[in-house]
């Protein structure tokens, strides 16, 4: 089974300071079309408004195809194609409304990752955007004047071979110059001619189209995914940009931490308790040290930060928050190897602080004897240094199919990237969003792709490959 692997990252790149694709007339833009597989597309977003765009090229040979709330009238000159698929994903895991979760049977998208991904790529520049008045500025993608067709084959995050398959048929008979997945398989990777993604894409390969894919987020050695040599496998790095929110302690120290703290603090400081010196009756300290639900005693957190700890990476933070929540606690603070990395929104404060900033605090909760804190509102900061660098998140290689062949090809942008979202996602009905992930960096490659492809129409796959690959 297949997984979907989230305005200031092609100001990063430089994009627009290269004088052969800044000064490119838009109708040659406009006549590259990318094909998008992933988890469907959010039509009423601003980003895919056309304006300005011309007639669609006539070569395009998709459709816009009706569904639940989806009609051809939600396509335009920029979104000009929209399919769906279900059947294997159904014929696997049964009807769709088995799962009791919001979801569209068509192409629109109620997860939120295919609007971002695709958004990336052609999203129309849109102003005064930001997720909570973080990264605020000019949200655009990579090349705002191109056309986009989505292909749905992705479903409460999983997407089947079957389906994955009849959408790089259709992207192919569609007449798309790109295709863009931010999708694969965990590690490790099938041998190609078993792979559904390494499958589709040799064909489309040998009809000249560009396939672009994500690499994972798994972390490791030998992890990455989608390493076929005809595919072009893209990693995570960051960007000069990061959101933190300041634990400031009473000694006046203060620590780095990462989250979505938009609210005023009023400047008041909390006692601090970590989740294990909270532990509720008959529960293991150990066990509340991951704060998950009844674990930690009302009475010791009430009116306190809580510091909690991470049993596993893939831990579900909103339940630890909400059981500090439910106690009577007023923030909590999570140590987590990834702080910098995610930006999580919580209706108490909280942050995530890496492991050297919990062993400050630990320093500082063991010798101070009432310690408090208080956590800072989020900013803004631009101009981070060094960037970029890989994200630890990314899946590394070698290729553990074919180890001569090197994997993945490159990294782009895909650390705390904002771009358009689905607002039935989330519970506060947000426009665009902040996501993390090698995800959010291969659609930067697409839209590099595309703009290859617009100055140079005849290119084929491997020569763009090598073109992106070897250009300092």
């Amino acid at each position: 089974m297949n997984r979907l692997h989230t305005t200031n990252s092609w100001n990063f790149l430089g994009i627009d300071s290269i004088p052969q694709y800044n000064k490119l007339p838009k109708d040659i833009q406009s006549d590259v079309i990318i094909g998008v597989i992933d988890s469907g597309v959010w039509p009423e977003s601003q980003s895919y408004n056309d304006y300005g765009l011309g007639p669609v090229p006539t070569r395009f040979k998709g459709e816009c195809v009706s569904g639940q709330n989806f009609t051809r009238y939600n396509c335009n000159r920029k979104l000009i194609g929209a399919r769906y698929y279900s059947k294997g994903f159904e014929a696997v895991n049964g009807p769709l409304e088995s799962f009791n979760q919001t979801f569209f049977r068509s192409a629109r998208d109620s997860k939120g990752h295919g609007t971002h991904t695709s958004s990336i790529i052609v999203g129309s520049k849109v102003s005064n955007v930001s997720m909570y008045g973080l990264g605020s500025g000019t949200a655009r993608g990579g090349v705002p004047s191109a056309r986009l067709s989505v292909y749905k084959p992705c479903w409460f995050d999983e997407c089947t071979d079957a389906d994955i398959l009849a959408a790089f048929s259709d992207a192919i008979h569609d007449g798309v110059d790109i295709i863009s997945l931010s999708l694969g398989q965990g590690p490790p990777q099938q041998i190609y001619f078993e792979d559904a993604i390494s499958i589709g894409s040799f064909h489309a390969f040998q009809k000249g189209i560009v396939v672009s894919a994500s690499a994972g987020n798994s972390f490791f050695a030998e992890t990455a995914t989608n390493v076929a040599p005809w595919i072009l496998t893209v990693g995570a790095s960051t960007v000069d940009r990061e959101f933190p929110s300041y634990l400031l302690l009473r000694n006046l120290k203060q620590l780095k931490a990462f989250g979505v703290n938009t609210n005023p603090d009023q400047g008041k400081q909390y006692s601090l308790i970590y989740g294990a010196d909270a532990a509720a009756s008959r529960i293991p300290s150990r066990n509340a040290s991951f704060c998950k639900k009844n674990t930690l005693d009302s009475n010791s957190i009430k009116g306190r930060i809580v510091v909690c700890i991470l049993e596993e990476l893939g831990d579900d933070k909103d339940e630890k928050l909400s059981a500090v929540e439910e106690g009577g606690g007023v923030g909590m603070i999570l140590v987590d190897p990834l702080a910098k990395y995610i930006l999580h929104q919580s209706v108490i404060q909280s942050v995530l602080i890496g492991e050297a900033e919990a062993e400050e605090l630990y320093k500082y909760m063991t010798t101070e004897k009432n310690p408090t804190a208080r956590i800072s509102l989020t900013v803004t900061n631009v101009g981070i240094k060094p960037a970029p660098a890989i994200a630890v998140f990314s899946s590394k290689g070698p290729n553990v199919i074919t180890p001569d062949i090197i994997k993945p090809d490159i990294t782009a942008p895909g650390v705390n990237i904002l771009a358009a979202w689905s607002p039935v996602s989330t519970a506060d009905n947000i426009n665009y969003n902040i996501l993390s992930g090698t995800s959010m960096s291969c659609p930067h490659v697409s839209a590099v792709v595309a703009l290859l492809k617009s100055v140079h129409p005849y290119w084929s796959p491997a020569a763009i490959k090598s073109a992106i690959m070897t250009t300092g």
